[in-house]
């Protein structure tokens, strides 16, 4: 091992600029010997304060408050630092963590949604209660759509992550009675159950549930679709639909590879005596 290392090796170590450690010595943080050339030379001592100061600036910590800890160390503030340092680090583990969560449903969402035997055949479903956060927004086009769901996505601070994007909109039911099936009333997301903020929810029970693949101009057919084997089914409608984009343009350039599924909740209806 090296004891002895010129200011290049030391930004080539850490991978940092030779312009981040002048301005280090600048801040009387870490402050190199000099050789008899005039070079700076900085010791196995420096490296350790080097590795210090990269940990505590990572902890958000100022470097006013590093200087005094280099220029004042003790083991009860060495102990305070290796906490700090414990707690930030777990934090990065529930964040990666939720991360992995949000790729493995992400990566369930794209295997159902390119189930091809799942196309264009109406399925009855039993749902539990959905969170979600929502935008009120009268929508006809779908450029008024995405705008929508720009403004879901950074909700909340911008916590959503880019995989856990389960968007879809809300078709007022008497919209569907009029056959007018461009016309939403909201922008909603979808998420997990532990989600803490969600702004209300999908009633439960059961849904008829359409999908199909391609371009949003197939709509109206497959609402006329779907109403017409609620019917046959002895079902009625008593909701407003959920059009569900599995798969979008934030997914694929091809529309032909859209998926969209229609969900609306129904009941039995009653038959006269």
């Amino acid at each position: 091992m090296k004891i002895k290392y010129t200011i290049g090796e030391m930004a080539e170590l850490y991978h940092i600029s030779t312009d981040t450690l002048r301005y280090y010595e600048q801040e009387e943080l870490l402050v190199p010997q000099r050789a008899k050339n005039g070079y700076r030379v900085y010791t196995i001592f420096d490296t350790w304060k080097l590795n210090v100061i990269t940990t505590m600036k990572r902890l958000g910590v100022s470097l006013k408050d590093i200087k005094h800890f280099l220029d004042d160390r003790s083991i009860k503030r060495e102990k305070e630092l290796l906490s700090e340092e414990s707690l930030f680090i777990d934090d990065q583990i529930q964040s990666l963590t939720k991360q992995l969560e949000h790729i493995h449903q992400r990566l369930h969402v794209l295997d159902d949604a390119t189930d091809d035997s799942l196309l264009n055949a109406v399925r009855y479903l039993d749902y539990s209660k959905r969170k979600v956060i929502f935008i009120e927004s009268h929508m006809t086009t779908d450029d008024q759509v995405d705008m929508a769901f720009s403004h879901l996505a950074n909700q909340k601070n911008g916590q959503w992550s880019i995989y856990n994007r389960d968007f879809a909109t809300i078709l007022p039911l008497e919209n569907i009675k009029k056959a007018e099936y461009t016309h939403y009333s909201h922008g909603i997301l979808i998420v997990s159950d532990d989600e803490q903020l969600y702004d209300g929810v999908i009633s439960e029970g059961r849904y008829a549930t359409i999908r199909y693949r391609g371009q949003y101009t197939q709509a109206a057919k497959i609402y006329q679709r779907l109403r017409q084997q609620i019917n046959a089914d002895g079902y009625r409608p008593v909701s407003d639909a959920i059009e569900r984009y599995m798969i979008d343009v934030n997914h694929t350039s091809n529309a032909d590879e859209y998926v969209t599924e229609i969900q609306i909740r129904v009941e039995r209806e009653e038959k006269e005596r």
